[in-house]
Order: C-alpha cells, then sequence, then structure tokens
C-alpha cells in the first residue's frame, strides 16, 4: 500500500474511533414524563379524597420520606403507612391538592412539583381543623420506569396570611 493508501486508511480509521466514541444524545422525553406524573398527581389526590390509605401510600418509593412541620420525618413504608393509615382514620380527615409546576429534569430520572393543599383532621375539641399551605414534592424514577414520591414536603399557610387571598 502506498502512503496515500496508508493515509487513506488512518483517517478512515480515525473517523471511525471518533464516531464510535461519541455518545447519541438521548432523546428529549420530559413532556411524556411530566403527563404521566401529572397522572400520578390526580390518581394521588384522588386516593387521599377516597381516604384510601394503601393506596395513597403506594405513591412512595420504599425509602420515602415525608416532612411535616413539627413532627419528626416519616420516613420508610412502615412508618407511611402507620403514619398515613392513623391520619386517615381521622373522622374529620380531609385531604386534597393540586400542582400548579412539575418539572422533570432532563436526565429524565428526577422530577420536583409545587402545589397547594387544604388538610382537615380533628382538632382539640374534636371538631373539623382545616390547614391550607403549600408543598414541593420530589419524584424519583424507578428502575421499573415508576414515577415514586422520595420527598414529600407540605409547608402550611400562617393563620391570617396576607398572602393567602380570603375565601368568600
Amino acid at each position: 500500500m502506498n502512503a496515500i493508501g496508508r493515509i487513506g486508511v488512518l483517517i478512515g480509521a480515525l473517523v471511525v474511533a471518533g464516531c464510535a466514541q461519541q455518545p447519541m444524545a438521548a432523546p428529549d422525553t420530559r413532556a411524556a414524563e411530566e403527563a404521566v406524573i401529572r397522572a400520578n398527581i390526580k390518581e394521588w389526590s384522588a386516593s387521599a379524597e377516597a381516604k384510601n390509605a394503601e393506596k395513597f401510600v403506594s405513591f412512595y418509593a420504599d425509602d420515602a420520606v415525608v416532612m411535616l412541620e413539627d413532627t419528626p420525618d416519616i420516613g420508610g413504608m412502615a412508618a407511611l403507612r402507620d403514619g398515613i393509615g392513623g391520619m386517615m382514620k381521622d373522622a374529620n380527615f380531609a385531604l386534597s391538592f393540586e400542582a400548579d409546576n412539575v418539572v422533570v429534569a432532563r436526565s429524565g430520572d428526577l422530577a420536583f412539583e409545587t402545589g397547594t393543599y387544604s388538610m382537615t383532621m380533628s382538632g382539640p375539641d374534636n371538631k373539623p381543623a382545616t390547614e391550607q399551605g403549600h408543598y414541593v414534592v420530589v419524584w424519583r424514577k424507578q428502575t421499573d420506569g415508576a414515577w415514586k414520591v422520595a420527598v414529600d414536603a407540605p409547608v402550611s399557610d400562617p393563620p391570617g396570611d396576607p398572602a393567602t387571598p380570603a375565601k368568600p
């Protein structure tokens, strides 16, 4: 093989090697993943309204953490079942929430949701006491492709909060 032939083979080998090392960009699936998470949120909220503790807890990852105010964090499936199941047994329990925003990471394995909630429980006098607030939820994609809640952090609005519009 002459010098020009060897140079051509060398250039060809370099091009092939260079192409082999260039990873293909993963497709952007954020919009589709957001739609899946939003559907999960509606189903999750419906399970709360139905007081279906088992269904409600099924949206959490096995190692999930719920961070409530003035309470130690609730972590792990057994603690979540006990804590949430106990809350839902309250005769006055009611919980509704709605996402304002869902953002999926470009990597497609993490997302966060922000929104508002309203929760009613029995107060010290056994009468219904309603709390409203905002929340942040971190979703993590599982190895089977399902989205599960990794962190759930509700924050109640202060009573008479001027940032919260009065309800008629």
